[in-house]
C-alpha cells in the first residue's frame, strides 16, 4: 500500500481515503470478533449486549490504527485508543478521523517549513 504523507508534502487530508481505511478495518476486525468472542452482541446471534462492554473495544482500536498509520505512512501519538473504547462504529469513526486529521495537518506543516 502506498503511503500518501511521503509522496505528497503539503496535501490536503485525504478524509475519504481515511474514513474509507477505518471503516474497513472496523468490517475486517467485526468479522474476525464474531470467530473470537461469538457470544457478542455484534454478531449475528441475537444476545443482550453486556453493559460494561463497548461495541469496538480498545484492541480493535488499536487494529484500526495500525491499519490508518499504513495508509498514511506516519505514526499516531498512543493516546488515540482510548481505555475502553468505543459505544459505536459513527463515535469511533468520528473520533479517528478527528484525530487522524489534526495529525496529518502537523505533520504536513511541520514538513513544508523544513522544507522552505
Amino acid at each position: 500500500m502506498a503511503t500518501l504523507v511521503k509522496n505528497s508534502p503539503g496535501a490536503i487530508f485525504p478524509s475519504a481515503e481515511v474514513e474509507a481505511c477505518i471503516k474497513n478495518a472496523l468490517a475486517d476486525q467485526g468479522a474476525d470478533q464474531a470467530l473470537l468472542r461469538p457470544g457478542h452482541a455484534s454478531t449475528a446471534t441475537p444476545v443482550a449486549p453486556r453493559s460494561w462492554e463497548p461495541e469496538i473495544d480498545s484492541l480493535v482500536v488499536v487494529e484500526v490504527i495500525c491499519a490508518v498509520e499504513e495508509l498514511l505512512g506516519i505514526t499516531l501519538p498512543a493516546t488515540f485508543s482510548p481505555k475502553g473504547g468505543y459505544d459505536s462504529v459513527d463515535a469511533c469513526v468520528n473520533d479517528l478521523m478527528s484525530e487522524t486529521q489534526a495529525t496529518w495537518n502537523s505533520l504536513t506543516k511541520e514538513k513544508q517549513l523544513n522544507d522552505q
